[in-house]
């Protein structure tokens, strides 16, 4: 008797097993988890129940809800190809005729499950067309997945050929697919999650995420079918490969047409490879800029209120061509994002565009959601709005220039020119420039706005400018000195000569004016003319108050200088005082304009003590002042104060006498209280 199986050797043993079947390592099937849930959702364990035509299942309930008899089984065979019994004790193989001829009894089935189950067996009849031993491996497949995770399950159990018969297997091959599981079928986890979806990315145009799947699948199978299916995954990620380093060299070579074909094929095999679309926006950004002619650009860009509109010609197709539309940063082609295209199909509009980077556009021509051809690529795009509302104002000897700097702007360049001359960067503040002292002549200013990280080398990007162009006139120079000398009621003033034009002095209604200042309306409406002399005497009636300044002029331009203020107080009036008691007084008097502090003291021979008393103080108490003052006779006396900057003419004190505070009063007797008062202060009454 045999003991082990050899090639035209008969084994009579019992205990002899053949050699195990090859196993599947993956199921083949694109949609194979679909096929799964759809048949758990059914109430089948594995496509062979599906497939077993209604009647059929029920004439052979016990297959699948007891263990099969041995001279009764009709369980079925799939280990050489799958096998139904059939009448007269013949085995019928599950083929296309036999898949649509489940169909059509599921469809006449009185089942509520009848039209789902015809369409799920709808997809095992394309399975079965497309690859006659796909049904097979499907549900060998399945079966071997069941055993290996069936549950309960103690550690270290093997599989019975009971566990296997249960699943609806013929007895004839239940021992050796039991040892088969156990020799070596995957349990659940990364292996078995990639064998179930590498279908579903390749064969196809995910290169990348194909390549990920099968990173977890055997390097070399044993199921041939999953060995070759990984060999033209392989066999596609080489060719790309070398595609893309003839790319590399014919755009080292400078050869940006051969670089974009080169690329466009590496991505027409590997659409989610982003090296390849970068590859190809590169190489169509370099071919865009060495044939580009002035006038003639297959896409026109034009930038209005900060959103950037694109126009492209349509090929000279026959067939529809749909167009994608990227945006990347110059040189940046990695960084690429899309941007909707509206229906008309050959327009596009970006108002998002990121400000201060020069941005380049690309037009991608599609064919069924395919790239089918080198893109058109725009020249960069530079969006840097400048500054707002710039103007220039002539100020003495020089420039004011103003402007609104745009808000994302982190810096502002201010460039000067004089009559041809190369430009002069000035410093300026974030939204103004005084730019003085200048010389006579015409100058050029450009206002520009920067944007960090849009420049060469990721600096900073510039706008073109806002310019304004101003002329530079001669101004006549401020007085620098002037003297008041009072005499009496009178005040002499004198000024010096000006280096340029002439000078005057002016009344000045107004508050004060900085030294130098543009007072050129001002003159202009006074009618101020330059003075033959540069002295002049003044006087201020009582209760007035005179501001002068001296203004040089020159043609229509005029400019302050010095000021002073001559003032002359109205004398204090309606002086009254009296006492509040032996050591206050109160003193009312109408207040001295327009002076706006008052001197109020006493004095009593020995001392004196004196307040100052603002105007504001006073009005508020009503004309009122109160003093602390001593118990004997003084004087009081109200006098106006000149302002420290004023030249004051002076005016005369108010003076009036307190007279001492009366003596105090001798105590007298003490009240008598009257005869009822006693009664007010005793108890209640006593009881009875």
């Amino acid at each position: 008797m045999a003991k082990s199986w050899r090639p035209g050797v008969r084994a009579t043993g019992t205990d002899t097993l053949p050699p195990l079947p090859a196993l599947p390592e993956f199921p083949g099937m694109r949609g194979y988890a679909a096929l799964r849930a759809a048949l758990h959702d059914l109430g089948f364990q594995h496509a062979a129940g599906l497939l077993r035509e209604p009647a059929r299942r029920r004439a052979a309930a016990g297959v699948f809800g007891t263990l099969p008899q041995a001279e009764t089984d009709d369980g079925f065979r799939v280990l050489d190809g799958l096998w139904f019994p059939g009448r007269g004790g013949l085995w019928q193989r599950v083929d296309v005729p036999y898949v649509r001829q489940a169909q059509d009894a599921w469809r006449t089935s009185a089942d509520p499950r009848a039209l789902t189950a015809a369409a799920v067996v709808d997809t095992l009849e394309t399975l079965a067309r497309d690859d006659p031993m796909g049904l097979r491996r499907v549900v060998l497949w399945e079966l071997c997945c069941l055993l290996k995770d069936r549950a309960p399950r103690p550690e270290g159990a093997a599989t019975t050929a009971d566990d296997v018969a249960a699943l609806g297997v013929h007895r004839s091959e239940s021992r050796l697919l039991a040892a088969a599981v156990d020799a070596g079928f995957p349990a659940e986890g990364p292996l078995r999650r990639a064998a179930e979806t590498v279908n579903d990315v390749w064969p196809g145009l995910r290169l990348r995420a194909a390549e990920r799947v099968a990173d977890a699948l055997p390097r070399t199978p044993r199921d041939h079918v999953l060995a070759r299916l990984l060999g033209s995954l392989r066999a596609r990620s080489a060719a790309v490969a070398r595609l893309a380093a003839r790319a590399d060299a014919l755009e080292e070579r400078g050869d940006w047409r051969g670089a974009a074909a080169a690329w466009l094929g590496a991505l027409r095999e590997a659409e989610d490879a982003p090296e390849t679309r970068t590859g190809l926006l590169r190489a169509a950004a370099g071919l865009a800029d060495a044939t580009a002619v002035p006038g003639r650009a297959p896409t026109t860009v034009t930038v209005d209120d900060l959103r950037v509109r694109l126009t492209w010609r349509p090929p000279r197709v026959s067939t529809t061509v749909t167009y994608q539309v990227l945006r990347f940063p110059d040189g940046e082609p990695e960084r690429a994002t899309e941007l909707t295209v509206p229906p008309s199909g050959l327009t596009a509009e970006d108002a998002r565009a990121p400000l201060g980077r020069a941005l380049r556009y690309a037009v991608v021509p599609l064919r069924g959601g395919r790239v089918i051809g080198v893109p058109l690529v725009t020249a960069p795009v530079l969006i840097a709005p400048d500054a707002s509302d710039l103007t220039a104002v002539l100020v003495p000897d020089g420039v004011r220039l103003r402007w609104h700097p745009h808000p994302a702007a982190t810096a502002v360049r201010v460039r000067r020119s004089a009559d041809g001359a190369p430009h002069t960067v000035v410093a300026s503040g974030p939204d103004r420039l005084l730019d003085v002292p200048l010389p006579v002549g015409t100058y050029a200013y450009e206002v520009s706005c920067g944007y960090p990280g849009g420049g060469p080398g990721g600096g900073t990007a510039w706008s073109p400018g806002a310019r304004v162009t101003v002329r530079v006139e001669e101004w006549p120079a401020p007085v620098t000195e002037l003297t008041a000398h009072r005499a009496g009621d009178r005040v002499r003033l004198a000024w010096s000569a000006p280096e340029r034009g002439g000078s005057t002095l002016v009344p000045w209604p107004a508050g004060p004016v900085a030294p130098g200042a543009d007072v050129s309306a001002r003159c202009a409406e006074l009618g101020a003319a330059p003075a033959p002399a540069r002295e002049l005497e003044v006087t201020a009636p009582p209760g007035r108050r005179l501001r002068l300044t001296a203004v040089s002029t020159l043609g229509g331009r005029a400019v302050a200088g010095p000021s002073v203020v001559v003032e002359h107080p109205c004398p204090v009036s309606d002086v009254t005082v009296r006492r509040l008691g032996a050591g206050r007084a109160e003193v009312c008097f109408t207040w001295p304009e327009p002076a706006v502090l008052a001197c109020v003291a006493w004095d009593d021979g020995e001392r004196r003590e004196e307040r100052s008393v603002a105007r504001s103080t006073h009005l508020a108490a009503g004309g009122k002042v109160t003093l602390a003052v001593p118990e004997t006779a003084c004087a009081v006396t109200v006098a106006p104060l000149p302002r420290p900057d004023a030249v004051a003419v002076p005016a005369a004190p108010a003076r009036v006498t307190l007279p001492a505070a009366p003596p105090p009063l001798p105590p007298g007797p003490p009240a008598r209280r009257p005869w009822w008062h006693r009664f007010l202060r005793r108890g209640p009454a006593p009881a009875p």
